[in-house]
């Protein structure tokens, strides 16, 4: 079986093979193997799953995909893109005039404004 790279084709943990927590105390190696030829193991105790082990590698995985995945990363590149595009030399020329502006000219623009 080949490891799997998308964490939203990772199976539930029902459906990973298990093991024995006393056979992972006694044969490490042989879960060890299990994990690393499936990608994860169940691991269970009285029959009842507790734990899941995953390779370095497939964890590494998960959490990339998640940050990949996350929507608050999404909005800040978003919000970077934006915040770039206002720090240019036009916009900071027209942040100084808007601030500098009289409240003849502010009433002005915003007439201008409201007609288009």
């Amino acid at each position: 079986m080949s490891v799997i790279h998308d964490i939203y084709q990772l199976r539930p943990s029902e459906e990973l093979p298990s093991s024995p927590a006393t056979m992972l105390k006694n044969t490490f190696k042989k879960v060890y193997t299990q994990a690393d030829q499936s990608g994860a193991v169940s691991i269970t105790r009285s029959r009842k799953r507790e734990y899941v082990m995953l390779s370095v590698g497939t964890y590494d995985r998960l959490l990339a995909g998640l940050k990949e995945r996350d929507p608050l990363n999404t909005l800040r590149k978003e919000y970077d893109i934006m915040f770039e595009s206002v720090q240019s030399d036009g916009a900071s020329a027209a942040y100084d005039e808007a601030l500098n502006a009289s409240p003849e000219e502010l009433a002005a623009a915003a007439v201008k404004d409201a007609r288009k």
